[in-house]
């Protein structure tokens, strides 16, 4: 039997994201996200177009980022008239993100919503950048 070796999108050792292990119905849900690695930062980009900026909820406790949006109350009347067909509703969600806290500096990170994209940049920690390779003359 040949064995398969998947690999990872990220190093498990650096930063770790894990689902919450939802239902299907809710997984298709819940907002796509696209993770970028750069040299002192990650940055990740959530789509949720026809959002309120305001109804998001974005918080860092014990290594862990939770990004949510909750929409106003349910049950919201219009002067519109009888809906006939409904194809489309936002819903509320929530994402999770483990991140390994010593490489993350949490108390930078920062969250723009534009264009329906709500953009976080997850600065790292200057121990963790990368370190200029040293040149070592030879004697």
């Amino acid at each position: 039997m040949k064995l398969v070796n998947y690999n990872r999108p990220f190093p498990t050792d650096v930063f770790r994201f894990f689902d919450d292990h939802r239902t299907q119905a809710r997984q298709a849900q819940r907002p796509a996200v696209n993770i970028t690695e750069m040299d002192d930062a990650f940055a990740l980009e959530l789509l949720a177009p026809g959002r309120k900026r305001d109804l998001f909820n974005i918080a860092f406790n014990e290594g862990t980022l939770e990004i949510s949006y909750t929409s106003e109350a349910a049950g919201e009347t219009t002067d519109a008239g009888t809906v006939r067909r409904r194809e489309f509703e936002l819903k509320d969600f929530t994402r999770s993100f483990k991140l390994d806290d010593t490489v993350i500096d949490d108390e930078a990170i920062n969250a723009t919503y534009e264009d329906g994209v709500l953009r976080l940049t997850l600065p790292k920690r200057e121990q963790a950048l990368p370190k200029a390779p040293r040149q070592i003359e030879v004697a």
